[in-house]
């Protein structure tokens, strides 16, 4: 499963060097409007009707608040035949702290 995970130090690599991904939100409307890193919001209870506005083509990277949640988006759209995707691991605490640090 590590081959699914990218840390935020990776994430921002990505962020910066290239725009053949899609970042996906799976986080709650409050948490989602207090703070993200932009790409599509798609509540995690959402995802199942929303397969539509995910490319098949580009890497997908999820990501919650801790990584639980955005690790459960990720196993389900590998069961619905999603090969290009990873999890931020440790979520947004994970992002703000490596900006912090960084």
């Amino acid at each position: 499963m590590k081959e699914h995970i990218i840390t935020a130090s990776e994430l921002a690599t990505l962020m910066n060097t290239s725009d053949d991904y899609q970042l996906v939100d799976v986080r709650i409307a409050e948490k989602h409007h207090a703070f993200n890193i932009g790409g599509t919001w798609i509540p995690m209870e959402e995802l199942p009707t929303r397969l539509n506005e995910l490319s098949r083509n580009k890497l997908i990277v999820t990501y919650c608040t801790s990584g639980n949640r955005s690790m459960h988006a990720l196993l389900y759209l590998l069961n619905q035949g999603f090969t290009k995707i990873k999890s931020l691991d440790g979520g947004m605490t994970a992002w703000k702290e490596w900006q912090a640090t960084g």
